[in-house]
């Protein structure tokens, strides 16, 4: 009988701690999803890609523009024709995510126009103009 007893005691402290380790994680479920949540959250942002200068160096075409921009890793800018002839050009940098481009106007003052940069990926960039409009480049080829 005891050994009847003590094997029953057993189940039912197995059970006990069955519903204490229920309780333990029905109350910690809500803290437990918050961290699932927020390292999931840290994984996500740590995966994407920095943009860089680097992102933004080739042959656009603007969607303002018929003629393709050329951005160079050196931080020149032109609006080149495919013979060559050069209708614009200045210098650009990417810094806290703007571009910023300058150039010299006919009368020699030099201008520099920022544009909050919107999105990037590796095949077309958005930016805002001074107007709030927003230009879309869409890349031609790597140079």
């Amino acid at each position: 009988m005891a050994r009847v007893n003590s094997c029953c005691n057993d189940h039912l402290n197995f059970a006990m701690q069955g519903k204490k380790m229920d309780y333990f994680v029905d109350c910690f479920k809500p803290v437990l999803t918050l961290l699932f949540v927020v390292a999931f959250a840290f994984y996500g942002c740590s995966s994407r890609e920095t943009i860089t200068e680097k992102n933004f160096v080739g042959k656009w075409q603007s969607s303002k523009l018929v003629t393709p921009v050329y951005l160079y890793a050196n931080g020149d800018w032109e609006i080149k024709l495919d013979d060559g002839a050069i209708l614009q050009y200045g210098v650009w940098q990417y810094k806290d995510k703007k571009i910023i481009w300058s150039f010299k106007q006919i009368d020699s003052h030099i201008l520099h126009d920022v544009n909050p940069v919107l999105s990037a990926t590796p095949q077309e960039f958005r930016v805002q103009e001074n107007d709030r409009s927003i230009t879309i480049f869409k890349r031609l080829d790597q140079i």
